[in-house]
């Protein structure tokens, strides 16, 4: 027999591929040859074989191009954050960084991209044997190839996994800084709005729509908010407007479904009405109009800070005056 059960082993771990030095280890010149020519090895990429009959997949091309860089390159971009198990990156085409002075032949499916830059420091290899660019790397290599929007959801589940956190990208960005690369003024952006908050947004849903509300006109939110509730638990609100004392909580059906889910989360909306917050929930049904829900929040937010006003008025202050006679007969009929 030539494939031995470690070499069977070998193939079971790295999803049907290996390189001609790992198969090396366990194959002679000959029997590489023979079982070569007789189809039980099939070419994947140059010195990279697969066994036969085993699926092509998305993890065993990322495995693939491992084995074929070996130590002088990594997986890395979009194709390294899916290797951390990040959703929010797209499996279009698969990336990976390569030496300038190297010319690699590759499919249509891989895309090379070369630098000299780091490549023995940020080079990260998985459990099962992938090598890719270390977390903060391939968040560094996203800001360079990704929208603004893409980029923060991708930053926020590196964060979720506890892969990085913001001060230890913003430190990241501090020695890589050079004027010239790409991306740094995106890793910025979201660096201002992440470094100061305690935790990571829970959804893209929470993402997408602190986004569509500052589209349409509303301040810059606190994002995971700490709240303490009158039972002395400290819960997190998505998306806060202090002022206003007014959270927004976006959520999947499925994430939030049942009637278990629904009463507890009805409790925890009665409970921030004691502590005087209003809860708006929207789920991913009524988020699919996002510039409506986001609309709607604007209003409702403009109404209590109304409101708030009004109740703060001196005593015997013509309150109608100071808010206009249409905005506060607006407040008014929300109080009712």
């Amino acid at each position: 027999m030539i494939l031995e059960p470690p070499l069977l082993h070998l193939f079971g771990r790295q999803h049907g591929v290996a390189s001609h030095q790992q198969l090396r280890q366990h194959l002679s010149a000959r029997q590489l040859r023979r079982a070569s020519e007789l189809g039980l090895l099939v070419p994947e990429l140059p010195m990279v074989k697969r066994l036969a009959g085993s699926p092509t997949s998305n993890a065993s091309r990322i495995h693939a191009l491992s084995a074929y860089v070996g130590d002088a390159g990594f997986v890395s971009g979009l194709t390294a954050a899916w290797a951390y198990g990040v959703t929010a990156a797209p499996r279009e085409y698969f990336e990976v960084m390569v030496p300038d002075n190297r010319a690699p032949e590759l499919p249509s499916w891989a895309r090379p991209t070369r630098s000299s830059w780091r490549l023995v420091s940020d080079r990260r290899e998985l459990a099962d044997g992938r090598t890719v660019s270390s977390p903060l790397r391939t968040l560094f290599r996203c800001g360079a190839t990704c929208s603004d929007v893409r980029f923060e959801k991708i930053a926020e589940q590196l964060w979720r996994l506890e892969l990085i956190t913001p001060a230890e990208a913003a430190a990241y960005l501090q020695s890589v800084r050079r004027s010239g690369r790409h991306g740094v003024a995106r890793f910025e952006r979201w660096l201002e709005h992440a470094i100061e908050r305690p935790r990571p947004s829970g959804s893209g849903l929470e993402v997408d729509l602190a986004r569509a509300l500052r589209d349409v006109g509303l301040p810059e939110p606190v994002r995971q908010h700490p709240l303490q509730l009158l039972s002395g638990e400290i819960i997190h609100v998505d998306i806060a407007y202090l002022p206003a004392q007014l959270g927004v909580e976006p959520g999947a059906r499925w994430w939030h479904g049942g009637d278990l889910w629904a009463r507890r989360d009805d409790a925890r909306d009665r409970a921030c009405d004691e502590i005087g917050w209003r809860i708006l929930r929207f789920d991913d049904v009524e988020l699919r109009d996002m510039r409506r829900c986001a609309r709607q929040v604007a209003t409702i937010h403009r109404t209590r800070l109304q409101l708030f006003a009004a109740q703060s008025a001196p005593e015997g202050a013509n309150t109608c005056a100071e808010l206009g006679v249409g905005r506060y007969r607006r407040a008014a009929r929300a109080v009712r």
